[in-house]
């Protein structure tokens, strides 16, 4: 059985054994791409997508010469007719990237602590971006596939934290829903919906201080590193707020 792993460093293993003996970065790449596609692909297209600029005849040619490769290592995993190449659904165990994303089309809404729990335990699969570091040299229509599969997973990322964040605040303990608005900020540290939301879940828990610490920091980064002030409405949160620490042992309840 085969598992693939292609958020953040990609590695296939085989029965629990990491395949390392890739002979070229195409080879890898042809397994990466039937993988998180789970589907069947004409030899042409594949030809095409990591050959482009060869004859039709040269880049199929090469292409039997990598599927003649993958499948000693492979074997049954690997099927490939005269027309098309996929992988066989029974010797693929998993594949971290479209378990993520089929979970998250068909999720639903998070109305319970269980519920925000599970969700949390499918973003957990998110421990990099797609294909993190992977280029493939002379394959530049994959390389598009690669960039815009690996945006469309961060979108559906972001897009499953903010729905998390939202809904699980209500039913969570503050420090839960604080961890969950971090993990967001480690993926998109630029997006300012999460920023507003830390902010405005500190000041709804009496959290001024914090709040106000986190929006100074805010300032900084946008000034720094993109030359712009935070919207009016991240501003407006913290206006008439306090800034000042509080006091070693005050009752802030």
């Amino acid at each position: 059985m085969l598992s693939f792993s292609l958020l953040g460093q990609a590695t296939v293993h085989k029965d629990g054994t990491p395949l390392q003996r890739f002979r070229s970065k195409k080879e890898a790449a042809l397994l990466f791409y039937l993988a998180h596609t789970g589907r069947s692909h004409r030899r042409e297209h594949l030809a095409e997508l990591l050959w482009e600029g060869r004859s039709t005849s040269q880049a199929l040619s090469n292409l039997r010469t990598v599927l003649a490769r993958l499948s000693k290592q492979v074997e049954d995993a690997l099927v490939a007719t005269r027309e098309a190449v996929a992988m066989a659904p029974d010797r693929v165990q998993q594949v971290d990237s479209r378990r993520l994303l089929d979970t998250l089309a068909h999720f639903g809404a998070v109305d319970s602590a269980a519920r925000a729990d599970v969700l949390r335990d499918v973003l957990d699969l998110y421990q990099g971006e797609f294909l993190a570091g992977f280029a493939v040299p002379g394959a530049p229509d994959f390389d598009v596939w690669v960039t815009t599969t690996r945006e469309e997973i961060r979108r559906q990322v972001v897009s499953a934290y903010h729905k998390l964040v939202r809904c699980a605040s209500a039913i969570d303990a503050l420090e839960r829903s604080v961890s969950d608005i971090r993990r967001w900020l480690e993926i998109d540290e630029w997006d300012e919906t999460a920023h507003r939301m830390l902010i405005q879940l500190l000041l709804e828990n009496g959290c001024e201080w914090e709040a106000c610490q986190h929006y100074e920091a805010c300032v900084q980064m946008f000034r720094a590193e993109l030359g712009v002030e935070p919207s009016a409405e991240m501003t407006a949160l913290i206006e008439g707020v306090t800034r000042s620490p509080p006091i070693i042992g005050e009752n802030r309840s």
